[in-house]
């Protein structure tokens, strides 16, 4: 084994020149020395990328043992996988990865679900030689006959909209671009479809439209979305019997009003939810109309209302409020099936159509469990299952019978008596306990000297469930490996969900912090042996405790990151996250944006010492513009004391993560892993 040395390196960084630019926003005076980089199609800024990405990839491509970290997750890469079904009419539509190819596979089996024996329905891996074209969707038609599917090339999401006929093995000449992240509602009769059309170039501004198949697109018909506020996001779906359409209009990820439609009329929308504080979600079952939402139950709760009298002041509660958190439903064979979290672990109920609870269905361990049902009729459902350490599995289950079937499970080598799954709950800052996973070997000591990891999320009411961790590069070396369940996610409802955005999210950071002095107050590690990771909103959380606590940790992944605050609204589609951060153009909203973004929170820590920082995006991210990791590396390359390099990679033809070729997945898993490695001193 060789153990990576944190003296092998002298760095000399490539030079950021600064352009001090002042601005005064509500009286407070900001500079900015590196908005020249924001343009990344200046030659100079090119070049300045070039220089930082060739320092970057020298220096973690030539540790030592990066060969053979690169030939080992390679080998873990290989592990097959399988979805659960979507059924259209007896057809079995799911995706299957191979554990070789750049991307899963669409197949289609008939009459009944066998993963093993298929027909290939769509493959992403012909789209393009090198495996930068990815399948972004596919939405079925009604009978499973057609598919409406979009492509995208390098990890961008900026789709053109293809269709294509699945009996006859072609593709129409119908094309639509501009369908980033699109909702389509195929007619029953196949003729057209319902779709969400992006009007606004890079700022994304979806409008919904009508298209006929054999048209061109720029004849489509308007249906709904002008004059919409450039944050609210409509978006389109078509009942399972194809007799109701359903139009949502988001409203950031606290609110959405609800209208519904017959499919033959083109008269106005009939209201649902308007203008109500919560979220709701739609399903028909036979002369009703199901709504899930958290209006005026945090934790969530089930409606019915009669789809001749959809008004939801006069709803039925089926499911009340409780204190798990009311997830997902559906029907099969004549019963209720719904999903709910309890303490972050899932749990599966069947009940009757007046929601009487008829028994819970087991699950193999504590973990994370979702399911799809054949159709309202068929008694059987297909479940998802996994936990930190159970594989992921596919179960068939009858609701009648009460027969449950393993289908298929992920090949693994790994031994799971070997480790330990422990939840804790531990302090933030205010009091509030949070919840914590913390994942090690059975014999880790508890002696304050394991390489740690530490990461959350805490946004968008995106909670962290258990998810696989077997075959892990930081399991097979001893790591202890910890997940925080930060306030901002849904792991006990909206209203935690609420405690960590906007004006709250400091209380997210403070959770983080807080796992941090817990993993060190308790033995697991120390700062020298702690670091974080994070990506997107979770690159914001790693990037903001670092400026705030930088005693606290060795070393920082921080992968598609957020950073300035203050600009943040003005780039590519990021004016949407408003809602759930604040509005920098708003004075109120400004003072905590200012108070917290990294970018300018660092400013206050100049005499401090800062941990070494893996700072990693992309070239096509239309997501989270490349300009945060770069001003914030030019920063703190120039302008700090580190514990260890400060190091940026602008990942070319990639984008915020999807659509990913396997070539790509496979090195950047490589450079995470040994940078984090490498700076908290573990052999390879």
């Amino acid at each position: 084994m060789a153990l990576i040395s944190m003296l092998v390196f002298n760095f000399a960084y490539p030079q950021s020149k600064t352009v001090y630019v002042k601005d005064t926003i509500f009286g407070v005076e900001i500079s900015d020395p590196y908005r020249w980089l924001e343009n990344v199609e200046d030659p100079e800024v090119k070049d300045w990328i070039a220089k930082q990405n060739d320092l970057a990839l020298t220096t973690l491509k030539s540790l030592p043992g990066y060969r053979k970290l690169h030939r080992e997750i390679k080998r873990d890469s290989r592990r097959k996988n399988v979805s659960l079904p979507s059924v259209r009419r007896g057809r079995y539509f799911y995706y299957k990865y191979d554990g070789k190819s750049d991307h899963s596979v669409l197949y289609m089996t008939e009459k009944k679900w066998n993963y093993r024996r298929n027909k290939k329905i769509l493959d992403p891996n012909r789209f393009s030689k090198d495996g930068l074209v990815s399948l972004d969707f596919a939405y079925l038609s009604l009978d499973g006959k057609y598919a409406a599917f979009g492509k995208s090339y390098g990890g961008s999401e900026n789709s053109t909209l293809y269709i294509l006929d699945i009996d006859h093995r072609r593709l129409l000449s119908d094309t639509i671009p501009d369908t980033k992240w699109t909702s389509v509602a195929w007619l029953p009769d196949n003729s057209g479809f319902y779709y969400a059309r992006n009007t606004g170039g890079k700022r994304f501004l979806p409008r919904i439209y009508f298209h006929k198949i054999g048209t061109p697109y720029v004849s489509d018909q308007y249906v709904f979305g002008e004059g919409l506020p450039e944050t609210w996001m409509p978006s389109i779906n078509i009942s399972k019997d194809g007799r109701f359409l359903v139009l949502s209009v988001e409203k950031g990820w606290t609110q959405n009003d609800l209208y519904i439609r017959k499919t033959e009329d083109k008269g106005d929308w009939v209201k649902i939810a308007e203008n109500l504080d919560g979220t709701f979600s739609l399903r028909v079952y036979q002369d009703n109309f199901y709504i899930l939402t958290n209006y005026k139950a945090p934790n969530y709760r089930l409606l019915r209302v009669s789809v001749s009298d959809p008004n939801i002041d006069r709803a039925q509660e089926i499911i009340p409020e409780k204190g798990w958190i009311l997830e997902d439903f559906d029907f099969a064979g004549g019963k209720l099936v719904f999903a709910v979290t309890e303490s972050t672990f899932s749990r599966i109920f069947v009940a009757d159509l007046e929601g009487n609870v008829e028994y819970e269905i087991p699950l193999p361990v504590k973990g994370t469990a979702y399911f799809s049902v054949e159709d309202h009729e068929s008694p059987i459902i297909y479940i998802g299952f996994q936990s930190f350490l159970y594989p992921p599995s596919i179960f068939s289950y009858d609701v009648n019978t009460r027969k449950m079937k393993k289908i298929w499970q992920e090949k693994v080598h790994f031994k799971p008596e070997k480790f330990t799954q422990e939840f804790v709950l531990y302090p933030s800052k205010d009091g509030t306990n949070i919840p914590m996973y913390i994942l090690r070997k059975i014999d880790t000591k508890l002696d304050g000297t394991n390489p740690t990891i530490l990461t959350g999320y805490g946004g968008f009411g995106a909670g962290m469930k258990p998810y696989f961790m077997g075959e892990n590069a930081f399991f097979r070396r001893n790591f202890v490996y910890a997940v925080a369940c930060l306030r901002g996610g849904n792991e006990f409802g909206e209203e935690w969900h609420r405690q960590g955005m906007r004006d709250k999210k400091q209380n997210v950071f403070d959770d983080f912090i807080s796992a941090a002095e817990y993993l060190i107050n308790r033995g697991y590690t120390n700062p020298e042996k702690l670091a974080i990771s994070g990506g997107s909103n979770g690159g914001l959380l790693v990037g903001a405790v670092m400026a705030q606590r930088p005693d606290l940790f060795k070393a920082v992944y921080c992968g598609v990151p957020l950073l300035d605050m203050i600009r943040f609204h003005r780039f590519g589609v990021a004016h949407i996250w408003i809602p759930e951060y604040g509005n920098p153009d708003d004075p109120e909203d400004f003072k905590y944006l200012f108070a917290y973004s990294p970018y300018h929170r660092i400013d206050t820590a100049t005499d401090k010492i800062m941990p070494s920082v893996f700072f990693h995006t992309a070239e096509f991210d239309g997501r989270v513009h490349p300009m945060h990791a770069m001003k914030m590396a030019a920063k703190m390359q120039n302008m700090f004391k580190s514990k260890g390099p400060v190091l940026l990679y602008v990942e070319p033809k990639a984008g915020h993560g999807a659509g990913m070729p396997r070539k790509k997945r496979i090195e950047n898993s490589t450079l995470r892993t040994i940078y984090l490695l490498w700076q908290l001193g573990v052999r390879i």
